[in-house]
């Protein structure tokens, strides 16, 4: 799999960018602020649907249109060619309303609209056409991070070789918040508790698709990690990563044993049995919304014991291991996203790393030094600078 075209409007730092593309190396140099990020996160964009930063949409949109154009716009557009055939992925971010200037503290409202080849189509059927692994420095923080972000690591890897998953995510959501409004009314003793059932057998149907995915995910990630943070550090040391559902501690290590219908039946008994705790507290305390996933360095916990240098390698061994899982899954690797992580690196995990990359189709690779990595390591790269939204070949 690789990008055979890429071409962004009003994204970010660019005004309009078009390039031509093929496989292989695209190391993109320039200075700290350039916008080398942005162009890694418009192709992660266009691989998921989510931006890398939080924030509102507006914030996609460059700067230059907000305060210049009458209805701003960002367009990201990639054309990609598989193992399935040639396909054009599209996202524009639109703002909502005209007049009246922005502003960071006053963003305007926007929406976003999505084609495949021309036809319009909703978020879940662009995510998985163009697949991407990135790594960057800010990795670090699914170590050390809320477990938010361990979350939303996981929706976003399995969503893009899995549309099941993807469907009981949106479903599970959804549910999720009518069930929610349902535990508060009952907080305020209005309504029957016998009302939860149905919405309990639905969140326990979608919940165990997500569950079950989770779990097999994690246990792939985990060997293959294991394996490459070996290679990455002093003989001895271990990384294990371990799911953490938000579920009784007894069902833990049952998952991968149990099926779809029997991991739902389990789930709506665990959703009843704490019927009386929700009501009280106007949530649902239990489910896939609330998992998160531990990362064990010699047995003890890299968020709270680690090294920094130790969460990095964690991080990054993580992010080796799913272009493996990536790979597997659909049986092409996806397109590699480096974003200024070589210069940190010693010779033996830089050195590891590309070993990695030259596995894969293509990888594009953001510097601000412009002699690293070297002709040496990447003797065939193709080499760009991004200075003020232009891309120049070298």
């Amino acid at each position: 799999m690789h990008i055979a075209q890429l071409s962004l409007t009003n994204v970010r730092t660019f005004r309009r960018l078009e390039l031509d593309l093929s496989r292989g190396f695209h190391v993109i140099t320039g200075a700290n602020a350039a916008g080398k990020s942005n162009l890694l996160e418009s192709i992660t964009l266009l691989a998921t649907t989510r931006a890398t930063r939080a924030g509102p949409d507006a914030g996609i949109i460059s700067w230059a249109a907000l305060e210049d154009d009458p209805l701003p716009a960002a367009r990201l557009a990639a054309h990609v060619e598989s193992a399935a055939g040639q396909t054009t992925v599209e996202i524009t971010v639109l703002t909502r309303e005209l007049g009246g200037r922005s502003s960071p503290d006053r963003p305007p409202p926007t929406s976003r609209r999505f084609r495949v080849n021309g036809v319009a189509k909703r978020a879940s059927d662009v995510i998985g056409r163009l697949r991407a692994v990135a790594f960057s420095a800010s990795d670090i923080d699914l170590i050390d991070g809320p477990r938010a972000n361990r979350r939303r690591y996981l929706d976003i890897t399995i969503s893009q070789f899995d549309p099941a998953y993807v469907r009981a995510l949106q479903r599970y959501a959804r549910v999720l918040q009518q069930r929610n409004g349902l535990l508060r009314r009952l907080h305020d003793r209005r309504g029957s508790p016998d009302e939860l059932q149905f919405w309990d057998d639905e969140l326990a149907a979608s919940g165990a698709i997500v569950l079950a995915a989770r779990a097999a995910a994690l246990q792939a990630l985990s060997r293959d990690a294991a394996a490459v943070y070996a290679d990455l550090t002093a003989p001895g040391e271990t990384l294990e990563v371990r799911y953490r559902p938000a579920l009784p501690e007894e069902l833990h290590d049952t998952l991968d044993a149990l099926d779809e219908s029997e991991l739902a039946s389990r789930l709506a008994a665990v959703l009843l049995d704490g019927r009386a705790r929700d009501i009280q507290r106007g949530m649902t305390l239990v489910g896939p919304h609330r998992d998160d996933v531990a990362f064990l360095i010699d047995g003890h916990d890299a968020a709270s014991t680690a090294s920094r240098g130790e969460q990095r390698t964690a991080a990054l061994a993580l992010r080796l291991a799913e272009v493996t899982l990536s790979t597997d899954r659909s049986g092409e690797a996806p397109v590699l996203l480096l974003d200024d992580i070589l210069s940190e690196l010693d010779a033996a995990r830089r050195e590891r790393v590309l070993h990695v990359a030259y596995g894969v189709e293509q990888v594009f690779l953001t510097t601000p030094d412009e002699d690293r990595p070297t002709s040496e390591e990447l003797p065939e790269a193709r080499r760009y600078h991004l200075s003020e939204g232009a891309l120049t070949p070298l």
